[in-house]
């Protein structure tokens, strides 16, 4: 296979994995989904939308978006499996063989764990669980919404991306791909339904949200990638 056949495949390979978050799984591989987790709204699988990687994929909170949560008193917390970072400045998230994890008929990847965000003046509880990446239409980050424990709505885009965005990013790595600084910007639709659940501030439609950098791996916990096979 020539070198322009390998970028290519790594480009569909990516736009399929999503340029953000977080990787799909062979139909084959896939494992039963972690205790506790809170199930997606149903949509039909996508058939063969698989590309069984491994990984991680990690996101940093936009200079702004840190800026819009300082001053209206706003703290972030992880859902497992989701991790903040020790600075508070994003979080992580595995890539990973789960039950779900493949692109449905929406358009759409599931993955537990998610976001909860802490309004301090307001004393109000937002809940983004279960979280989605979505392929189509277009990139995008969206989740279920609760208010102070009460489920609100079953999906709201929180952050959009574009296609060129994202694949700018794509690269080859020595076990798989990755995809660097896919940027997310803060929805409309977002913005406003934070202000009519706080009362407060919301972040301004069109910032940046953060950039997702996600590490599709092949061979989980290998630092290289299989041999290929020899013939006597």
């Amino acid at each position: 296979m020539g070198m322009h056949a390998i970028r290519r495949l790594i480009a569909v390979a990516a736009v399929a994995a999503l340029s953000v978050p977080l990787g799909l799984t062979s139909s084959g591989a896939a494992a039963q989904q972690p205790a506790g987790a809170v199930k997606s709204a149903a949509a039909a699988p996508l058939p063969g939308a698989y590309i069984s990687p491994w990984g991680s994929a990690q996101v940093a909170i936009g200079d702004e978006t840190l800026a819009w949560m300082e001053r209206e008193g706003i703290t972030l917390e992880a859902i497992s499996p989701f991790v903040m970072d020790a600075d508070g400045r994003g979080f992580s998230m595995p890539i990973g063989s789960t039950a779900g994890d493949g692109l449905d008929s929406k358009g759409r990847i599931f993955y537990p764990g998610g976001l909860r965000i802490q309004h301090q003046e307001s004393g109000k509880s937002i809940t983004l669980q279960s979280t989605f990446i979505r392929v189509m239409p277009t990139p995008a980050y969206s989740a279920g919404v609760s208010i102070d424990g009460e489920k609100l709505r079953e999906e709201v885009v929180i952050a959009e991306s574009t296609y060129v965005e994202v694949m700018a990013g794509a690269r080859p790595s020595p076990t798989g791909f990755r995809i660097k600084k896919a940027p997310f910007y803060v929805t409309q639709e977002a913005a406003d339904l934070f202000a009519a659940a706080t009362g407060a501030t919301a972040p301004r439609a069109g910032s940046l949200f953060g950039t997702l950098t996600p590490n599709f791996d092949y061979v989980p916990g290998a630092a290289t990638p299989p041999a290929l096979p020899t013939f006597p």
